[in-house]
């Protein structure tokens, strides 16, 4: 388990009272490494208790200076820098967090195959049932200040089991809409179910925990296990039609379409057990509203042209993804003639392939990949280049119409999923610490809009424009990368 022991040389007093400055201690673990539990205390000098000064964090190693001087790890020295830079949260604890964008993957995109009939079923059309699925990221948009404000007040563990409890009731009264007969009743379960899964949790955690050198690695497994979930939920939804069929189950409870709530209602149960069991708070020193003296120096900025081209290439990676997974369920159905599980299984295989090449992506970005920018500017153009494959090209044979647009489609949601990871790694180093927190709020409010505006527009696209209509959304992209690389450099303040 990793560590992050603080030990702040503060006023003039406590300074002038020690006649050698002593470097604070400050034992880090590597990802896997053993290391003393969070749990612990952290020894304590007399200055770390009273007031510090507010300037940029190197998680729980202040760059207030030691021993006089200014600037940003003024007084720190290099190995202890290095230190900070490449910390990790501890194993159990990081991997129940990256388990949690697994599980809200599926939980959003399982009912995608039987969406449109069950919206149907109660009394909806195709609109509702895109406006359905787009009602996830609406109550997550909400979410992100009751994450803000809980995080003022309970600890990362509480909150944690707080929205797994609401995520449940929320996927039960999916499920019951059937029985209620009542179309709406589908809208206000999926709005719970996004107020409660919080996807700004897991990047507020690795912006707090992890080091500079180590984030975008880290990052790009938190895609990688966000697009997973993406391939796991219509796989999910295939195999639950193929057991309620085979079992010839059919009610008012329980039938293809009511079967993923029950099904994400147990899940979360487990996940709620493994929380309370595995999951250890970070220190209090790291969340900076819990910090005496944390709040933001004054001469701290946005860096405004930099933070907005970060932030549409969030929105706009995240639309994309949500607009692949909805047309292509579409497309299947409606024009292929595929029944739901073929359909599921088509988009579970393509979400898969897209997150192992994130996954092995977070590898080699550790060893290869310095610059963020560079990452993302690439992406957007292989993205470009791959909607070529996209336009329909009125191939007469089925079968050659899912090569042809299974590659493209392919390298659309790797490149989407990737270009998302840098710019999410990329925004948190833009700006000081102090301006992290509100940074990371900002950049998952244009995630959870691209995602409802993907849904909608997914919903909407036909075989003809599908591929103008991404090829013109990469190209954009590709332009506001090229035209913001000078300003999106990494903040001198950023930790």
């Amino acid at each position: 388990m990793a560590t992050i022991t603080a030990n702040v040389i503060g006023s003039a007093t406590d300074a002038a009272r020690r006649p050698v400055c002593e470097p604070p201690r400050s034992p880090m673990a590597s990802f896997g490494g053993r290391a003393r539990s969070w749990r612990e205390p952290a020894p304590l000098t007399p200055s770390t208790r009273g007031s510090g000064g507010a300037g940029a964090r190197f998680g729980g190693v202040p760059s207030d200076p030691p021993c006089g001087g200014a600037g940003v790890g003024a007084g720190l020295t290099p190995q202890l820098l290095d230190e900070a830079n490449t910390r990790m949260p501890p194993v159990a604890s990081l991997a129940l967090m990256l388990l949690y964008p697994l599980l809200q993957g599926i939980n959003l995109v399982v009912v995608i195959p039987t969406a449109d009939d069950y919206a149907h079923r109660l009394g909806g059309d195709q609109m509702f049932a895109g406006l359905m699925i787009s009602s996830v990221p609406v109550g997550a948009m909400i979410g992100i200040t009751m994450c803000a404000w809980s995080l003022r007040r309970i600890t990362f563990k509480s909150l944690m089991t707080v929205l797994a409890v609401g995520t449940i009731l929320g996927n039960v009264l999916y499920a019951l809409a059937g029985l209620m007969n009542f179309s709406y009743t589908l809208l206000i379960a999926r709005f719970l179910i996004g107020l409660f899964n919080l996807f700004s949790l897991t990047s507020k955690y690795i912006g707090l925990t992890v080091g500079l050198k180590r984030r975008s690695e880290v990052v790009l497994y938190y895609s990688a296990m966000s697009t997973l979930g993406c391939a796991v939920g219509p796989a999910l939804a295939a195999l639950l039609d193929f057991f309620i069929k085979s079992v010839r189950i059919h009610n008012l409870v329980l039938d293809s379409d009511t079967v993923p709530g029950w099904c994400m209602a147990f899940v979360f149960s487990l996940f709620l057990v493994l929380v309370a069991l595995l999951f250890e708070d970070p220190p209090a020193e790291l969340i900076p509203s819990r910090t005496v003296g944390s709040a933001a120096p004054s001469g701290d900025r946005l860096p405004v042209v930099a933070v907005c081209a970060a932030f549409w290439h969030l929105c706009v990676s995240s639309a994309v993804l949500t607009t692949v997974e909805v047309y292509v369920v579409s497309l299947g159905q409606q024009h292929w003639g595929w029944s739901i599980s073929q359909s599921a299984w088509l988009l579970a295989g393509l979400m898969l392939v897209s997150g192992m090449v994130n996954m092995g992506m977070g590898v080699l970005t550790r060893r290869f990949i310095q610059d963020d920018r560079m990452g993302l500017l690439g992406s957007s153009l292989l993205g470009w280049v791959a909607c070529a494959l996209l336009f329909d090209f009125r191939i007469p044979s089925v079968g050659l119409q899912v090569v042809v647009l299974g590659i493209g489609l392919m390298v659309v949601l790797t490149m989407a999923a990737t270009g998302r990871a840098f710019a999410l790694a990329l925004q948190s180093k833009l700006v000081p610490t102090s301006l992290k927190g509100k940074a990371n709020n900002w950049s998952v409010v244009f995630m959870t809009l691209g995602r409802g505006a993907g849904a909608v527009v997914g919903a909407l696209l036909g075989t003809a424009s599908f591929g103008p209509v991404l090829l013109a959304t990469f190209a954009v992209s590709a332009l506001v990368c090229a035209l913001s690389h000078g300003r999106m450099r990494p903040s001198e303040k950023a930790d």
